[in-house]
């Protein structure tokens, strides 16, 4: 091969290097959006930040923690009209919940209503399974977890309200990315680690071999001026 047929020739494969190293990039690219677009879908359903909360919600979950020995006197309206007396543990309770949402509010006033343990345990439940499931009732969710769950130690142990307390904690387990494990929640989408790992590893390998053709080109050039 004449010296002007390998001159022509490093152009040549040059340009194929870079159009190889184009091509990967883009599919690795496309194939790490992929990867990242279905898991933003499954961590925005089911591994969720928990949101903020007013401030008040540790004060009145500390009270509700223990049984108060009064009688309610502190009138609060339930969603059907009726009228109740809540202990001043309860309305400190509803007062803070007032700040996230009235209607979730009232709703507890008629599960702190409840006396009866087990009515009590199932009332407190019921408020946190009738709320929506989707991001915009997610400060209500974990406010109402707060108090409920507080509300449910200061109930004596029985298998009812054992198991309304293990269901509630499993509601806030599965609706968000906390310590807690949900034992319904999917696992990551296959195609995470399917198009992601795999592209990450093109990106990287494509990056390298780019970086190793433009140090060549740079090469190539110097000994062309320097010709």
């Amino acid at each position: 091969m004449s010296a002007t047929d390998s001159s022509s020739a490093e152009p040549a494969r040059g340009r194929r290097t870079r159009i190889v190293v184009a091509a990967l990039l883009v599919i690795s690219a496309l194939g790490l959006a992929a990867a990242l677009v279905s898991y933003r879908q499954y961590a925005a359903v089911w591994l969720r930040p928990p949101p903020r909360l007013p401030p008040c919600v540790p004060g009145a979950r500390r009270m509700l923690m223990h049984e108060e020995p009064v009688t309610g006197s502190i009138p609060h309206v339930t969603p059907e009209g009726s009228t109740v007396y809540l202990r001043p543990s309860e309305d400190r309770a509803l007062s803070c919940l007032g700040r996230v949402s009235s209607k979730v509010a009232s709703a507890y006033a008629g599960a702190f209503a409840e006396i009866e343990p087990t009515a009590r345990a199932r009332a407190l439940a019921a408020v946190m399974k009738n709320l929506p499931q989707d991001a915009s009732a997610d400060r209500e969710a974990l406010a109402a977890w707060m108090l409920s769950s507080a509300a449910m130690r200061a109930l004596p142990e029985t298998p009812e309200t054992t198991a309304a307390r293990d269901e509630i904690d499993q509601m806030n387990a599965c609706r968000f990315a906390m310590r807690s494990t949900c034992p319904t929640r999917p696992s990551i989408p296959i195609v995470v680690w399917a198009a992601g790992v795999p592209s990450s590893l093109g990106l990287l390998f494509g990056a390298g071999l780019g970086v190793r053709a433009l140090v060549r080109l740079v090469r190539a050039r110097r000994r062309r001026k320097a010709a």
